[in-house]
């Protein structure tokens, strides 16, 4: 009995159009070189130090800080026939970007 499956052979040459995923590939930055050429550990602030191919420190522009807060869940105090303290349930660690 002969197969009714017919088998789907690709062929490079035989394709001329690119697969469909390959057309939503483009850049979308402009490349360009550091402006560093290397990165060194600052031994007292503990902070990376960028420099040029002279050895000049170059700046790296301004970047933001995290701060963070800390929430409690408090619970308890009964109904007032007879008070219980409350007491901290949780505690939540919320990070705020600038």
């Amino acid at each position: 009995m002969e197969s009714m499956v017919k088998e789907r052979v690709f062929s490079p040459a035989a394709s001329t159009q690119a697969p469909w995923a390959m057309r939503l590939v483009t850049d979308r930055l402009a490349v360009s070189p550091a402006p560093y050429t290397s990165v060194t550990l600052d031994p007292a602030t503990q902070t990376a130090r960028y420099t040029d191919a002279v050895g000049r420190v170059v700046e790296m522009g301004k970047h933001g800080t995290s701060r963070t807060s800390g929430t409690a869940s408090v619970s308890g105090g009964g109904d007032g026939q007879q008070p219980q303290p409350q007491s901290q349930d949780d505690t939540t660690t919320d990070y705020e970007s600038d």
